[in-house]
């Protein structure tokens, strides 16, 4: 980092000396801000006049001017940091950016509004006074704790423009919002950085200690902003996805690959098909039935799949679904029983069973020779049998979207 260490407050020896501090007493205050920072490349730039994180070849930067970050006292000057750190925990910097000037100004008021609301000020940390004031939700008597999104729409219906008070849309504080300590410039859509951010969160939330005084309400609200939403489709060609392997024995024919001779090869037996049973039973709707038999067709171009379908008792063949089917005759509309599914499953050494089912009935045995169960629930406040084994995932009644 260049730095002009003339104009640096007469407590510290040179800038390298103030940020160590300012760094470590994070260490101190707020570990989750610290972790975040360290991973970050910070580089001092005349081109903002403030501060601001942006996306620079796929990786987070932290921008500042030098000027501003030494009119901040160390207390104003962490709580800017933690603004910024926030900014980017909640992937405000790496979501897709409005055309309109108009948008800008609104988007970056509610994303300041999210966020400051969020950090506690003490006499160790607190917001910049005066002209570089932040812009608050009470400011606008708006509740606190919301999302960007929320606040966007709050401040559309109290009549805002997204003008400051110097009668500009600008992205910069104090040039574009009337105050403030930071730079919006140069956010965009960055699928790549954001899946970054993502995958530190998650560490983050494996370790307790990294927390440290975050309210509990807080760090649900981080969590919640990085939980993936992802379509049960997308989950099920996921997990049929991994699950497409080849069976293998061994062959004297064949020497081991990493050890050779007298050591046994192997070689492929065969592909191991999925056994896709669907519940017939008078709980499970017609237009569910339709809607998964429609993506069991699509995955059957590429993926070996046997179907059956199933109340109390097993209604089908096997029959192999290996090409599109136009239309298929739902036999059964009794009651259910998950047994005899898996005892067919067990006599025919299927490996992987995916069951579409509402779950309403007794838990089977636990599968000895099937490896791989996959229960897909019709129904958000559904769920597979208590103590079945498995991964589950969720349909919402109106299949729209996975719960």
């Amino acid at each position: 980092m260049s730095f002009d260490d003339k104009m640096l407050p007469k407590t510290y020896k040179n800038w390298q000396e103030r940020w160590e501090w300012i760094i470590s007493f994070m260490v101190y205050q707020d570990l989750f801000v610290h972790e975040i920072l360290l991973s970050m490349q910070k580089i001092s730039s005349s081109a903002i006049s403030t501060m601001g994180v942006n996306v620079k070849d796929s990786k987070l930067v932290l921008f500042y001017n030098p000027s501003f970050v030494n009119k901040l006292n160390d207390y104003e000057l962490r709580y800017v940091l933690t603004h910024e750190i926030y900014h980017i925990v909640f992937l405000h910097c790496t979501i897709r950016q409005p055309i309109d000037e108009k948008d800008k100004g609104l988007n970056n008021k509610a994303a300041d509004m999210a966020i400051n609301c969020l950090i506690p000020q003490s006499n160790q940390r607190y917001m910049p006074k005066d002209d570089l004031k932040g812009v608050e939700a009470k400011d606008y008597g708006f509740e606190e704790k919301l999302s960007m999104e929320q606040y966007i729409q709050l401040l559309r219906e109290n009549g805002e423009d997204g003008k400051g008070q110097d009668g500009t849309y600008g992205s910069e504080g104090e040039e574009g919002l009337g105050g403030g300590f930071d730079s919006h410039d140069g956010w965009k859509e960055d699928p790549m950085v954001k899946e970054l951010i993502r995958e530190k969160i998650n560490q983050i939330s494996r370790r307790e200690k990294v927390w440290g005084s975050l309210p509990g309400d807080i760090q649900s609200m981080i969590l919640s902003a990085h939980s993936h939403e992802i379509t049960w489709q997308r989950h099920l060609k996921h997990y049929l996805g991994e699950l497409i392997s080849f069976m293998k024995q061994s062959t004297f024919k064949r020497p081991n690959k990493r050890f050779g001779y007298p050591y046994s090869g192997r070689k492929k037996k065969g592909i191991d098909r999925k056994l896709v049973a669907i519940d017939t039973s008078y709980s499970v709707s017609d237009s569910s039935l339709s809607i998964f038999l429609s993506e069991i067709n699509h995955l059957a171009i590429v993926q070996p799949v046997d179907l059956i379908l199933f109340d109390h008792k097993i209604q089908t063949k096997i029959l192999p679904f290996n090409k599109k089917h136009v239309r298929f005759d739902f036999k059964g509309r009794g009651g259910t029983a998950f047994t005899p599914v898996f005892k067919l499953a067990e006599e025919r050494r299927y490996r992987s069973l995916i069951i579409l089912t509402d779950g309403q009935a007794e838990c089977p045995p636990d599968p000895v020779f099937v490896k791989n169960v996959l229960w897909v629930i019709i129904g958000e406040n559904n769920s597979p049998p208590k103590g079945a084994v498995g991964t589950v995932i969720k349909i919402k009644e109106s299949l729209d979207k996975a719960a």
